[in-house]
């Protein structure tokens, strides 16, 4: 014992959390601050360091309920300081260890900081739907009623609208409806491949439509939308990948005919064939974009050659580039496409049937 600190001996198996609340423990009672506590006799209210945690599920606490709680302002002060056991996030925002904040309690920090009718939109609030974006590694993005007078700081970014949407609730954190956050997300999207990468990884698990995008980019701001409305237009034509994308619009420079995408081909009797990227119907050729994540596993590499036997058996001429092939070599992809063209114009065309459709991605 030192004074009225206490030393406690950590196991190296217990977690940090555990260990904290032991050395918390500890009433913080007749602590003097400087000469002038001293002097005049005043003592710190009693209060239980470890009991704090129970205000917050994340850790994450406001200097109101400190203060509500018993704790001074001098010791908030003194635990946020350098090399102190607390940190303060955020304007009035207190995290109740050291360390670098995760997502949720860089999220739970906004919300505090926020109030109760702010909302997480943008990258981290599709991360809360389960979309991979990387929305850890750059800003939370905060919606606030337009009333409320919230500056963005530090890794917050703050935007008032009169938009405000109902939250829906994931886990301890306040977020967006889904197409919201995926919008606000394009709108802060730095490049038309990150644009085309959010839009494309929701359209093809279900979790909104085009339609629906559509409809909140129509009642949006058009600040900052031009990019996303430019994609989605594109994306219309039933492209459902950034590679699918750009070899839609290396196609328009062949000279060509019309490509139809993403479409069923039938045989005469009806039996299926194939679902394909691409589809010149006059000559019954077939494009395909042969994506990495086709072919993650034997069992998947063997769905795509019996695929691709299927429709060579049925007379269908395949031609096939990797997004590689498409992004570095555009002139050898143009000159393989006009040369398949020729070869299946020479030959009678194949009895089969296309059908489009809106696909979400999966091949068959």
């Amino acid at each position: 014992m030192f004074g009225n600190s206490r030393l406690v001996k950590a196991n190296p198996s217990t977690d940090w959390s555990t260990i904290h609340r032991e050395a918390a423990t500890a009433p913080e009672r007749d602590k003097r601050v400087g000469a002038g506590f001293h002097s005049s006799g005043m003592k710190r209210r009693l209060w239980n360091a470890g009991s704090l945690f129970d205000l917050s599920s994340t850790g994450v606490v406001t200097r109101r309920q400190l203060r509500e709680a018993g704790v001074s302002d001098a010791a908030i002060d003194s635990r946020c300081a350098a090399g102190g056991p607390w940190q303060r996030l955020l304007p009035g925002v207190v995290l109740l260890r050291n360390g670098h904040p995760s997502t949720l309690e860089r999220s739970a920090a906004a919300l505090a900081y926020g109030g109760p009718t702010s909302m997480i939109t943008g990258c981290v609030g599709l991360d809360s739907f389960g979309y991979g974006t990387n929305g850890s590694a750059g800003e939370v993005h905060l919606l606030l009623p337009a009333e409320m007078r919230r500056a963005s700081v530090s890794f917050v970014r703050a935007e008032r609208t009169w938009r405000i949407p109902e939250p829906i609730t994931k886990g301890s954190i306040r977020v967006a409806p889904l197409v919201r956050s995926l919008v606000d997300a394009t709108r802060a999207a730095k490049s038309e491949a990150r644009c085309v990468a959010l839009l494309t990884e929701v359209l093809q698990r279900g979790g909104v439509s085009i339609d629906e995008i559509a409809t909140e980019l129509a009642e949006g701001p058009r600040r900052y939308s031009a990019l996303t409305r430019r994609v989605l237009l594109e994306l219309r034509d039933n492209a459902h990948s950034v590679a699918e994308l750009e070899d839609q619009r290396l196609y328009r420079t062949s000279g060509l005919p019309a490509m139809t995408h993403n479409c069923d081909i039938y045989a005469r009797s009806g039996e299926f064939i194939a679902n394909t990227d691409g589809w010149i119907d006059a000559v019954a050729l077939a494009r395909e974009i042969d994506s990495v994540t086709h072919h993650l596993s034997p069992a998947d590499y063997q769905r795509t050659q019996a695929r691709r036997n299927r429709m060579q058996a049925h007379g269908l001429i395949v031609v096939s580039h990797s997004p590689q092939d498409i992004r570095d070599r555009p002139t050898q992809v143009l000159e393989d496409l006009r040369r398949n063209f020729q070869h299946a114009l020479a030959r009678p065309r194949p009895d089969v049937v296309m059908v489009p459709r809106e696909s979400t991605g999966a091949r068959a």
